[in-house]
C-alpha cells in the first residue's frame, strides 16, 4: 500500500460523514486511518464501498464482540484466548472448537465492523488520512460490502438515540417483564420477525444480555427494540427482588467482601464520571477498557466488563472470587482492586484539571478510609 496520503485532515474541521461520503463518491480504493489521542480506527475501501474495519480498542476485538452479544460463553472465550496464536485467527479457532458456526463467524465479522464504524460517529475531533491500495487485505478471507450511505444514516441515528436508550435500558443485566393486559400491535410498531422474537423472549427472567444472546440481532439493536417497547408501555423493568445479585453461599466472610467490592465499584464509577466529563464518553470507555485489558491475565478480572457508567460487573467478580481457595480470596481481591484502581487513577488524572483531580482524590481517600475503619 502506498504511504503517500491522498486525503487528510482534522475531524474538528471536516465532519466524519462528509469524509466518508467523499471517499464513496469518488469510488476510491484504499485505507482511511482515523486517530484520536491513543485510539485508532482503520476503514478499508474498494471502489467506494467499505469492505473491512479494525480498531485498536480491546472491546472491539471479535472475541469480545461475540461474548458481549451472547454468541459464545465466557468459558469458550477464555479457552480460545489460551489457544490462539499469532498465526491463528480468533474467529477461525472458535469455528474449529465448535463454539460458533461459519454463519455465526460471518455475522460476527460483519457486525463487529459495523460497531467499529458506528463508534466513530461520537468523535468530535481527531485526525484522518486516506492512502490508496489494497495490499493489506490480499490475504483476508472475509471481506464485506457495506453501503456507505446507509451506514452513515444509521450511524447518525444511533448517535441521536444512544443517550435516550440508556435512560430506559441502563444495563445489560436489567430484566424486563411484559405489562399485564398490554397487547402489542407489531404492524403499528413496524417490527420485523427478529424484533417480534425479542418481545416473545421477554419472560421476566432473562436479562437484556440473555435476550441479545438468543437473538440474531446485535446488542444495540436489541436495546433499541426494548427502548421502543418500554416507551410503548408494553414492557417494564422487573421488580428488583427478581434480579437480586447472588451472594457467597459458601463463604463466611461474604458481607465483608461484598462491602469491599461495592465500595471500589463506587470509586470506579466516580472516576469514570469525571473522565467522561473531561474527554467524552467514547474516549473515556476506551481508557477504562485499556486499563482492564492490562489486567486480563489476573484471575480476578477474567471476563469482567465495565458498563456505560464505568462500573464493573460485580456478579462476575464474585463468581471469580468464589472459585479461589477460601484462604486466598481476600488477599486476591484487595490486591486486584487496588492495582486496577491505581492504574485507572493514573490514567484518569492525566485528563483532569486541578479542581477535578482534587475532587476525585478526596472522594477516593474518603472511600478507602471507610474501608479501613470497618470492624476487623
Amino acid at each position: 500500500m502506498s504511504d503517500t496520503p491522498i486525503l487528510q485532515g482534522d475531524l474538528a474541521r471536516i465532519q466524519l460523514p462528509d469524509v466518508l461520503a467523499f471517499i464513496s463518491m469518488i469510488r476510491a480504493t484504499g485505507k482511511l486511518t482515523l486517530r484520536q489521542s491513543h485510539l485508532e480506527r482503520c476503514i478499508h475501501w474498494k471502489d467506494g464501498e467499505i469492505i473491512f474495519a479494525t480498531s485498536s480498542s480491546p472491546e472491539h476485538s471479535l472475541g469480545q464482540f461475540l461474548l458481549r452479544n451472547g454468541k459464545i460463553t465466557l468459558t469458550q472465550y477464555e479457552e480460545s484466548k489460551r489457544r490462539v496464536t499469532a498465526n491463528t485467527r480468533h474467529g477461525k479457532l472458535l469455528v474449529q472448537m465448535g463454539a460458533i458456526s461459519p454463519k455465526d463467524l460471518w455475522w460476527g465479522v460483519k457486525n463487529q465492523a459495523l460497531e467499529i464504524l458506528y463508534s466513530l460517529f461520537s468523535w468530535k475531533d481527531g485526525s484522518f488520512v486516506f492512502t490508496d491500495g489494497v495490499d493489506e487485505l490480499a490475504n483476508e478471507r472475509i471481506v464485506l460490502s457495506i453501503n456507505t450511505a446507509g451506514m452513515i444514516m444509521e450511524g447518525i441515528r444511533r448517535l441521536d438515540e444512544s443517550a435516550r436508550i440508556r435512560e430506559k435500558v441502563p444495563s445489560l443485566d436489567v430484566v424486563f417483564v411484559k405489562v399485564p393486559g398490554a397487547v402489542p400491535d407489531f404492524r403499528e410498531l413496524d417490527m420485523n420477525d427478529h424484533e417480534i422474537a425479542v418481545y416473545n423472549n421477554i419472560d421476566g427472567l432473562r436479562s437484556v444480555r440473555e435476550l441479545v444472546g438468543k437473538s440474531e440481532l446485535t446488542e444495540f439493536e436489541v436495546t433499541r427494540i426494548l427502548f421502543q417497547l418500554v416507551v410503548a408501555r408494553l414492557i417494564e423493568s422487573a421488580p428488583e427482588e427478581k434480579s437480586a445479585r447472588p451472594v457467597f453461599l459458601d463463604v463466611e466472610d461474604s458481607p465483608e467482601l461484598l462491602k469491599v467490592i461495592s465500595t471500589y465499584n463506587d470509586m470506579f464509577g466516580r472516576l469514570y464520571a469525571a473522565l467522561m466529563s473531561a474527554v467524552g464518553e467514547e474516549q473515556a470507555r476506551d481508557i477504562f477498557m485499556s486499563a482492564l485489558q492490562q489486567a486480563e491475565s489476573d484471575e480476578l478480572w477474567a471476563g469482567v466488563f465495565f458498563d456505560q457508567f464505568g462500573r464493573f460487573d460485580e456478579n462476575m467478580l464474585i463468581a471469580n472470587i468464589s472459585e479461589l481457595p477460601f484462604e486466598r480470596r481476600k488477599a486476591v481481591l484487595d490486591e486486584g482492586l487496588n492495582t486496577l484502581l491505581s492504574v485507572q487513577l493514573f490514567e484518569v488524572s492525566q485528563h483532569l484539571d486541578a479542581a477535578g483531580k482534587v475532587d476525585v482524590f478526596r472522594f477516593i481517600s474518603d472511600q478507602r478510609a471507610s474501608l479501613e475503619a470497618r470492624p476487623s
